[in-house]
């Protein structure tokens, strides 16, 4: 499988009577029932629903994690299903980024170095990956902490580290499952305003999984779920205010 680059000829994620359960036989439970979805390049989409209504596990399918049972999951011009386990794998390394509700980060590397992992995985130097790293954190306000570890955080200082590891590369769609949960307010706007930017840099694309009302006035697109299905699509009316000073 070549470098990952967009089409700008097809949306970013084209999804079509996408199903997947879990289980099998009377234990077997529905996640997604025939979805239907379509997310365009350059897009920030949030989807929002009940617990369990299957936002995680569409996300998981398109971030390519999990595997769809049946329907069409195009994603950055890919088809997922002709995809191998090694094409899988590139892609996510060269082409996506991931925020988790977890934040997954080493333990025992500086931030710095957690925040360098997917530059070195795609074959970047040790020095200008701590360099890029260190100017990602900058960004996200933790340019005086390159050096600290993980424990030595706030949760919400931890989460910012995990943002950066997903944007340092310049993935062409990042994924996020909650990047707000563990954010008080003004901190949770700084970070989707900066998260905003980067949907509107080189086109690419953000999906976010939230439970969270105060950031829906990022979104380009809100888009609601409910027992598997897409069940509404509308754009934010909101004003976004710029509030990037808002970083400790």
């Amino acid at each position: 499988m070549s470098a990952v680059t967009g089409d700008s000829q097809e949306r970013a994620v084209q999804c079509r009577g996408l199903t997947k359960s879990f289980g099998t036989g009377e234990a077997r439970v529905p996640a997604l029932r025939g979805l239907d979805l379509d997310i365009d390049y350059g897009e920030m989409a949030m989807l929002v629903g009940p617990s369990g209504c299957g936002k995680t596990t569409l996300l998981s399918i398109i971030a390519a994690v999990l595997d769809h049972d049946t329907g069409l999951c195009r994603v950055l011009g890919r088809d997922l299903k002709k995809l191998t386990v090694a094409d899988k794998v590139l892609l996510r390394r060269q082409a996506i980024g991931f925020v988790f509700q977890a934040f997954n980060l080493i333990p025992t590397l500086t931030l710095a170095d957690n925040v360098s992992v997917p530059l070195l995985l795609n074959g970047v130097g040790h020095a200008i990956a701590r360099k890029r790293a260190g100017a990602m954190l900058d960004r996200l306000g933790l340019g005086n902490r390159v050096d600290a570890l993980p424990s030595e955080l706030s949760g919400g200082q931890q989460q910012r580290v995990a943002i950066a590891r997903a944007l340092v590369h310049g993935p062409r769609l990042v994924v996020c499952d909650e990047p707000t949960s563990a954010l008080d307010a003004k901190t949770g706007d700084a970070v989707l305003h900066l998260l905003r930017e980067v949907a509107l840099e080189e086109n690419r694309t953000l999906i976010i999984v939230t439970h969270d009302s105060r950031i829906l006035k990022y979104a380009d697109r809100i888009i609601e779920m409910s027992d598997g299905v897409i069940m509404q699509s509308g754009t934010s009316q909101s004003p976004v205010p710029d509030t990037r000073s808002n970083l400790p």
